[in-house]
């Protein structure tokens, strides 16, 4: 089957359509790690992983260049193309939180555009040399089901039923004016070639803290002001990179 044209996720680099016939007795590839990523330096994470994801990162937001809407996302370094939670080895750094974005590779949901307007089709896509002949395939020979490709759709699923939380989520933020830029700047110790990081966005606790009551309970109970200010609060982080950053 051909690769889909679209804008690829970031990290991916050729997407095909999963197909249960085609992909028959396939399932990823042994030794599968998180190298694929080594070179981002952020990720996308969805408004339900921000209370989680900021006690090891700090979560900025940044603006989709397709759409212009905001999205958060996990900060991994403070230079071009550096993950300092991906090793040598492939693997993300023990005991810290792992993106769902992460996760979830080397599936993804590509919409393709559909003609006249109508709703984009949505299909579940893989990297196309992720698949491997395997014991314990997504699919059987008949093209049907196997135990081992449930919790991979439940975590496809869960991912996608997110991003649409989260899209609602920034747009209420957006709506009551709470982002500002801002610029993330590093002077390492000792000194060095300081390190800026341009095109992040955050929440304005001044402007947060003016809100009405109605806003405010508003975000409250549909459980945003929790990931709120676990943003505000993972902002503390950008210590941590420079400490890690100098380490390495």
């Amino acid at each position: 089957m051909e690769s889909i044209t679209f804008h690829l996720p970031p990290g991916y680099s050729s997407l095909i359509p999963l197909d249960r016939h085609q992909h028959a007795g396939l399932s990823i590839v042994s030794g599968h790690n998180q190298a694929w990523c080594a070179k981002l330096g952020s990720v996308f994470l969805s408004a339900v992983e921000l209370a989680k994801a900021c006690a090891d990162y700090p979560i900025a937001f940044i603006r989709e260049s397709n759409s212009g809407e905001y999205l958060p996302v996990a900060l991994l370094g403070l230079r071009a193309q550096e993950n300092l939670f991906v090793d040598g080895k492939g693997q993300w750094k023990a005991g810290t939180y792992i993106p769902a974005y992460v996760r979830r590779f080397p599936f993804c949901i590509a919409e393709v555009p559909a003609a006249n307007g109508a709703e984009p089709q949505r299909l579940i896509c893989v990297q196309r040399d992720r698949l491997a002949p395997s014991a314990t395939p997504y699919f059987d020979a008949k093209g049907e089901a196997t135990a081992a490709w449930k919790p991979v759709q439940d975590l496809i699923e869960a991912v996608e039923g997110a991003r649409q939380q989260t899209r609602t989520f920034t747009r209420r933020l957006e709506a009551f004016g709470l982002f500002t830029p801002f610029d993330a700047l590093a002077l390492p110790r000792g000194g060095g070639q300081q390190m800026r990081l341009q095109g992040l966005h955050r929440v304005d606790e001044e402007k947060l803290n003016a809100l009405g009551a109605r806003e405010q309970k508003m975000l409250m109970r549909k459980g945003e002001l929790r990931a709120v200010y676990a943003h505000l609060l993972s902002l503390e982080n950008f210590a941590r990179l420079l400490d890690m950053t100098q380490t390495r």
